[in-house]
């Protein structure tokens, strides 16, 4: 689940920055009332750079990133959250009422990738934000997933993932990190909560999950299992790609054609169903 290719959190602000308390900003209005995409960055990343992979969509879909604290137009925040407080935010915030539609009328696709992916599939569980189906990339599905799940919701296991991204055990207080790995320390320390939160958890959507072949994190031998999280249809997808799958040509045009394969079908109504 790593994540964090940079030293810093990815950098730059959005052109009309949202306030600095959302979790959610606008990375690319619609050109009409259509449907939306919600983007969940990796640990350690910010939405931005996922603006440009979801840019050769039509222009009547809506762009929606997700920023953790400590980063791009949050970067003033500290980065300390926990799991419960995130899913809780972003899906009131993703609940809003949007103009001319209500969110429950836009078709929307949740895509997440590798830390992204598990919070993705938990706002899609929460039930209270409109999510016609998910796309998945990169990402443990759950404690069973992990190579010694044992040790997960202990310290051991909070060393464990840090250790598997180069951080030491005391990563999370050291004040000795730059602004980025310190936002990576801390969203991982998310991400063991995430992967004990989704054990069990079956989300009625449609589900796609991608994985590189050459991801040395996230092996493509755990993508069956990420069927055991959903009720609804799906399919999987392995892609001759490393850990930052979206960011090579082959994986933006997996993720292009899945997102796209979803947005292309329209619901009859508010909380229909899509199937591929």
């Amino acid at each position: 689940m790593r994540d964090g290719s940079t030293g810093r959190a990815d950098g730059g602000t959005p052109r009309t920055a949202a306030p600095a308390h959302r979790l959610t900003s606008v990375l690319r209005p619609a050109a009409g009332p259509g449907p939306r995409v919600v983007v969940f960055p990796h640990a350690g990343g910010g939405a931005l750079r996922y603006r440009e992979v979801l840019a050769p969509l039509p222009p009547e879909v809506e762009i929606v990133g997700v920023t953790l604290p400590g980063r791009e137009h949050r970067a003033a925040l500290a980065p300390r959250t926990t799991l419960a407080r995130v899913v809780a935010d972003l899906t009131a915030e993703l609940a809003e009422p949007t103009e001319p539609r209500t969110a429950a009328e836009r078709p929307t696709v949740l895509y997440g990738h590798s830390l992204g992916a598990l919070l993705a599939l938990l706002v899609a569980h929460a039930g209270r934000v409109r999510c016609d189906a998910l796309v998945v990339s990169c990402s443990m599905p759950g404690r069973r997933a992990f190579p010694r799940p044992e040790l997960l919701g202990g310290r051991e296991g909070l060393s464990a993932v840090l250790a598997r991204h180069g951080l030491s055990p005391d990563a999370l207080d050291d004040p000795s990190l730059s602004p980025g790995r310190s936002a990576l320390a801390h969203d991982l320390a998310l991400a063991q909560e995430a992967l004990i939160a989704v054990d069990g958890l079956r989300a009625d959507v449609a589900l796609t999950a991608l994985a590189g072949d050459q991801d040395p994190l996230v092996p493509s031998a755990v993508l069956p299992l990420w069927a055991r999280l959903t009720g609804g249809a799906f399919r999987s997808r392995v892609i001759e790609a490393g850990h930052f799958l979206p960011f090579t040509a082959a994986g933006q045009e997996a993720v292009l054609e899945e997102v796209g394969a979803f947005l292309r079908l329209r619901p009859a109504g508010p909380r229909a169903g899509l199937t591929s």
